[in-house]
């Protein structure tokens, strides 16, 4: 299920990470990466977030400002990690007249 966030809003990303065990690891670094359309030029675009580590936490964020209405994928991966973690991002209009309200 997507994650709503409203055109020209900003998306906080915290991740941690645990390797097979369930055992909290810390990589070297993180990369938040966000595929959507570009609102200006209307194509495909992907981003790559390097995110800082504050104590076990990895920290990002990923503004809306130049992404198109419609689904922002995401996916969180660091070096010699297997897995990764992913979503989908809903940007939207808060003020169309089509929203449920």
């Amino acid at each position: 299920m997507p994650t709503n966030i409203s055109y020209g809003n900003t998306a906080r990303f915290v991740v941690e990470f645990f390797d097979t065990e369930g055992a909290l690891t810390v990589p070297s670094s993180a990369t938040l990466t966000v595929n959507y359309v570009d609102r200006a030029s209307l194509t495909a675009t992907s981003t790559d977030i390097g995110l800082s580590l504050t104590n076990s936490f990895f920290l990002g964020t990923w503004s809306s400002t130049g992404a198109s209405l419609g689904l922002a994928v995401w996916s969180v991966s660091a070096p010699d990690m297997s897995s990764a973690a992913s979503g989908v991002i809903r940007v939207f209009d808060p003020d169309d007249p089509d929203l449920p309200t």
